[in-house]
């Protein structure tokens, strides 16, 4: 009996250059269902998680020595340092691995963060504002305190402010940025290229007739 072959895809009705095309993105509605917007706001939501993982962990290792130079307590830089290195080094690992591979999109990813870097800075600018606003009406009796005690606070605030940047404002500005980003590496990474390219073949929109792009 004859083998039966399973038959030939068929060939996707654009190639991939054309949904990548910039052009094709600004004249289409940036809330247009698409494959490639998929993909790229799902990574862009991975890859924001890591990024601040990654600002987290000098702020970590900050933290530790300021709670150590204020306390001499040596455990707060040793253990928070640590935390700190394991954090970053996550980040770096993880995040790059994130931006090379196409993400599963079976999951709903929610982000209850802004998603661009105007919306981060807005937020993280009023959270800091609240709290030096706080620091500033109690400043006469901070004072009185001495100057260590003033030192500890204002110490603290500059740390909270890098907490608020590696914590809202890098993952938003990588959200914000998502597609744009998904583009470049898709032009200038191979491997991330060749899943495309095998993606953009074998994807049909299970629920609709979304089309593969734009992004």
């Amino acid at each position: 009996m004859a083998a039966v072959h399973p038959a030939p895809l068929p060939q996707p009705s654009h190639p991939l250059d054309h949904w990548l095309d910039p052009e094709l993105a600004r004249v289409s509605p940036p809330n247009a269902p698409s494959r490639l917007r998929q993909l790229a706001d799902t990574q862009g939501t991975l890859a924001a998680a890591w990024s601040s993982a990654i600002g987290m962990g000098p702020v970590l290792v900050l933290a530790g020595a300021f709670i150590t130079v204020m306390t001499g307590a040596a455990a707060a830089v040793l253990v928070l340092g640590l935390l700190g290195f394991v954090l970053l080094g996550l980040g770096l690992a993880f995040g790059r691995r994130v931006r090379s591979t196409l993400p599963d999109t079976s999951r709903t990813l929610i982000s209850r963060g802004p998603g661009s870097a105007r919306g981060g800075l807005l937020m993280a600018g009023f959270l800091a504002l609240v709290l030096g606003g706080i620091l500033v009406a109690m400043a006469p009796g901070i004072a009185s305190r001495g100057a260590t005690t003033a030192a500890g606070l204002a110490g603290a605030y500059v740390l909270f402010v890098l907490l608020l940047v590696a914590g809202i404002v890098v993952p938003s500005t990588v959200m914000g940025r998502a597609r744009e980003s998904f583009r470049k590496r898709a032009t200038a990474n191979p491997e991330l290229r060749s899943l495309l390219e095998q993606d953009l073949i074998t994807w049909r929109d299970p629920v609709g007739n979304a089309s593969y792009g734009p992004l």
